[in-house]
């Protein structure tokens, strides 16, 4: 029993090393969608179209990173299942957004909402995982509120398209702070860990 608990403690600590020395990944999406949440907000007259085609191109990005924090967490030995889910989920929602960007008000809604939920349980399961020094509050906020917007999204459409276009603007600014936040707490985790390892080794030296 010790010996599972100790290999438990060594899993979630090599994952929370993992997100640390990734955290710019993080930062860059976080920073894509307060970008994209923002241009939401300037395009008051979007199409159903003009607005499939931005969200396709910041979940293909968003997309594109998780999988590739998921290679590196399977490649560490460590649990690459929430990171492979984002990705593919947000990867394979933006292929649908980018080669249907016709499709109706409801199947734009119905293809947020199953991203949002699926992604953000996602999150959650992450943050779980998280240090309380990594940002776990931050992402597991971020995690929640995907959860809680993918659901809100199928309320929207009855409000017309400037409900949905600020809807996902005010989502996707709200997020991308969350994320830069989380990127920042691991930044600095990373920055303390490797100070104090310089340091050790340095009185080690002498």
């Amino acid at each position: 029993m010790a010996t599972e608990a100790i290999y438990e403690a060594r899993r979630v600590q090599g994952m929370n090393d993992l997100l640390a020395r990734n955290w710019w990944a993080l930062a860059l999406r976080g920073a894509g969608a307060v970008m994209l949440g923002l241009l939401a907000f300037l395009l008051p007259g979007a199409t159903v179209a003009t607005l499939a085609v931005l969200l396709a191109a910041y979940l293909l990005m968003d997309g594109l990173f998780a999988i590739v924090g998921g290679v590196r967490a399977a490649q560490a030995q460590e649990r690459s299942l929430p990171f492979i889910l984002d990705g593919v989920v947000s990867l394979v929602a933006g292929a649908v957004a980018l080669l249907w960007p016709e499709a109706s008000l409801f199947a734009l809604i119905f293809v947020i909402a199953a991203w949002s939920v699926i992604t953000g349980f996602a999150k959650i399961m992450t943050a779980w995982r998280m240090h309380r020094t990594h940002g776990k509050w931050a992402w597991g906020v971020a995690g929640a509120l995907s959860v809680l917007f993918g659901f809100g999204m199928w309320v929207l459409p009855s409000l017309g398209l400037l409900a949905v276009a600020l809807g996902v603007g005010s989502y996707l600014i709200a997020y991308g702070a969350l994320a830069i936040i989380t990127a920042v707490r691991l930044r600095r985790c990373l920055h303390d860990r490797n100070h104090h390892s310089n340091h050790g080794n340095a009185v080690a030296a002498e």
